[in-house]
């Protein structure tokens, strides 16, 4: 296999060997920030045992990002793909799980789980990037913290919160493919209430042929402070949308008559409304000693309709959940040792219902998770620079399946399914002075069977009793470093076994375990400020991801480049700010070609070029994405019977301009 690296890596690299290093002090990594992700409560970057990145709002801008894809898709260890060429499509892939990423990576919105409890991945739309302060990536097992999706790491999304005097935001983005994007926010803090609220919209006619997308979004976010030692918090969120399907193109459909931006399916559509509330009430008793409570519900519709071969087919899910989550946080010296303990209970009632109507069938089939998790994490300082740390959970849940077919062809069905599974972690952290970090950490992990690899109507029979959940021990070494005064980055090297992975055996058409996979790899950043006016950002991710015993040994798990490059030059000139990126990601194995016997989906490189401009309360961006007008799909599947290899075109060069106006 030939390697490819990006033109634009190597010439950060020759400028590396040329340059030198301005004498004043800087800080190219900001070692200091506060991150919630790590320990469930504040705590320095470097005091996390774990690769974490943090992704600002300003990073977010130099992006040009518009939907939450756009923000990942230069972080290492982290690949992103793209169904249908829309952002409700995007798939997040940690650390190497090509076909199941979406289950295999648990996102949060301020702590507050937002995955499925079925395949179909997490709604990348339901917060719009006008709303978010910051985005942290956890890499690796956070199951301890977290539970269930979280055996390949978090993204944990932070809202914005007022501050300061009542401003009002307004601002619209525009582009290729008839972008409609207006947004308007009103925010500040009054006494002891701090405010929050935007309002925006989505709209686009996409790259192909059915791939439009209309979205609108409410979202607000509400805290206020009773006391000094009394908060209240409430976030509550609308989001409603519908868009079209344009399905997958052949090798024989480019051969024909068909266009990358054609469709074979006009007809296919789909709609969501997703509705939240999450309040939270915290308490501190004393110095040291908090109390959180906090609770959720969740109303989520969605409605598909395909015309297939055999006639229409329609479909509605309608999923409620209810959550509670209380947690303390005890932040006291033991022994004279800097100590802090966090411990919860984490409680998920999830029900759902469907409707199933088309092809001579009409069926209606509830199901039932509930979950309840309880765990705890400690951290003490051993020394004055060594931090130790370890933690336990212990998961409960129960599924419960009642389904009903309305033709009588197919048996009823009233069954449940009860599973127990425990995580723990450990780790060591040594704090070099305030320059750096270096780190070890060992976990085990865990990942519950969804509903729908465990039931389907029209298998035999219905409910796969046999599916364990996917289980994980993995060891994580990393280091993070500002090593020179204007130059600093991280490594983190990983080996992973894994224990039970579920996975869709295209062969047997079933939801099946593996024996046994594993995955290694490295995961690399730089971060270099040359001046105060230009940076130089490069990372890097190898990931080795290995059927490890069976019918499959030795080959590589689908979808999963070994090797992953980014760089970045932002150069800043009075109020002005030039970024030029770039991307490449390697070659992978097509979806269900277990038996790596397929052409592979081939490397591709990407450069984006941004501008953004800033004077007083006014912001303007330009952006060209794919500037070179590369022809690519970043996802593909195949068929082992019938030999058919399916792709789905990404959009080739866009343009982006956007507007905002801050009073």
């Amino acid at each position: 296999m030939k390697h490819k690296i990006t033109p634009l890596l190597v010439s950060l690299f020759l400028a590396m060997l040329r340059v030198q290093c301005p004498a004043e002090e800087v800080v190219p990594y900001k070692l200091d920030d506060i991150i919630v992700t790590a320990t469930r409560t504040e705590s320095r970057l470097r005091e996390a045992p774990a690769n974490i990145s943090i992704i600002t709002k300003e990073d977010m801008e130099e992006k040009g990002a518009v939907t939450l894809t756009d923000v990942f898709q230069s972080e290492p260890g982290v690949v992103t793909s793209n169904l249908f060429n829309s952002p409700k499509f995007s798939t997040i892939d940690i650390r190497g799980y090509g076909e199941t990423a979406a289950q295999n990576s648990l996102f949060l919105v301020d702590g507050r789980r937002v995955n499925d409890i079925s395949m179909s991945g997490v709604d990348l739309m339901q917060i719009p990037v006008e709303m978010i302060e910051r985005v942290e990536i956890y890499r690796g097992p956070a199951t301890v913290l977290y539970g269930d999706n979280a055996i390949g790491g978090v993204v944990n999304i932070i809202l914005k919160k007022g501050e300061g005097k009542p401003t009002v935001k307004a601002g619209m983005n525009t582009g290729s493919y008839d972008l409609y994007n207006p947004y308007i926010s009103t925010y500040g803090k009054q006494g002891n209430l701090s405010y929050y609220f935007l309002t925006s919209s989505y709209d686009t006619t996409g790259y192909r042929h059915n791939n439009d997308l209309h979205a609108r979004d409410i979202t607000g976010h509400f805290s206020f402070d009773v006391t000094k030692d009394l908060g209240l918090s409430l976030r509550v969120g609308h989001h409603k949308d519908n868009y079209g399907q344009p399905g997958y193109l052949t090798m024989n459909d480019f051969a024909v008559d068909y266009d990358r931006k054609d469709t074979k399916t006009p007809d296919d559509f789909s709609a969501t409304e997703d509705n939240f509330i999450d309040m939270e009430t915290r308490i501190n008793f004393s110095e040291g000693l908090s109390l959180s409570l906090g609770g959720a519900y969740r109303n989520r519709h969605t409605s598909f309709h395909y015309e297939t071969t055999f006639g229409p087919w329609d479909s509605m899910r309608q999923v409620e959940t209810f959550s509670l989550t209380p947690k303390i946080t005890v932040k006291r010296d033991v022994f004279s040792l800097k100590n802090t303990f966090v411990g919860g209970i984490d409680y998920y009632y999830t029900p759902t219902k469907s409707n199933d109507m088309g092809t001579g069938t009409s069926y209606t089939t509830n199901i039932d998770k509930t979950e309840y998790g309880f765990y705890f994490n400690n951290e003490m300082y051993l020394f004055k620079n060594l931090l130790a740390s370890g933690g336990y959970r212990v998961t409960k849940a129960k599924y419960e399946f009642d389904s009903v077919d309305h033709t009588g062809f197919l048996n009823t069905v009233n069954d449940r399914v009860w599973k127990e599974k425990e995580a723990y972690r450990v780790g060591v952290n040594y704090l070099f002075n305030k320059d750096g970090n270096i780190f070890l950490n060992y976990a085990k992990g865990f990942r519950l069977p969804t509903t729908d690899e465990y039931f389907n109507v029209f298998n035999v029979p219905p409910i796969n009793e046999s599916l364990e959940p996917h289980e994980v021990k993995e060891i994580d070494l990393g280091i993070r470093w500002n090593f020179m005064k204007n130059m600093g980055g991280s490594a983190t090297v990983f080996s992973g076994k894994h224990k039970n992975e579920i996975f869709y055996n295209p062969l047997t058409y079933v939801n099946e375990n593996y024996d046994k996979t594993k995955r290694e790899g490295l995961e690399a950043s730089l971060f270099w400020l040359i001046t105060e006016s230009l940076r130089l950002d490069a990372g890097y991710s190898y990931m080795k991801a290995k059927f490890d015993g069976g019918s499959f040994d030795d080959n590589d798990i689908p979808l999963v480049p070994t090797h992953k490059f980014s760089g970045k030059a932002a150069y800043a000139f009075n109020n002005f700010s030039f970024i030029l990126s770039s991307t490449y990601v390697g070659e992978r194995y097509m979806a269900s070609d277990t038996l790596n016997s397929f052409k592979t989906l081939p490397g591709i490189i990407i450069y984006d070029l941004d501008i953004l401009y800033r004077y007083k309360g006014i912001k303007v961006v330009a952006g060209i994405k794919n500037l070179t007008d590369k022809e690519y799909s970043a996802y593909g599947a195949v068929s082992n019977t019938s030999l058919i290899r399916a792709y789905y075109p990404t959009a080739g060069r866009q343009f982006l301009f956007g507007l905002e106006y801050t009073y």
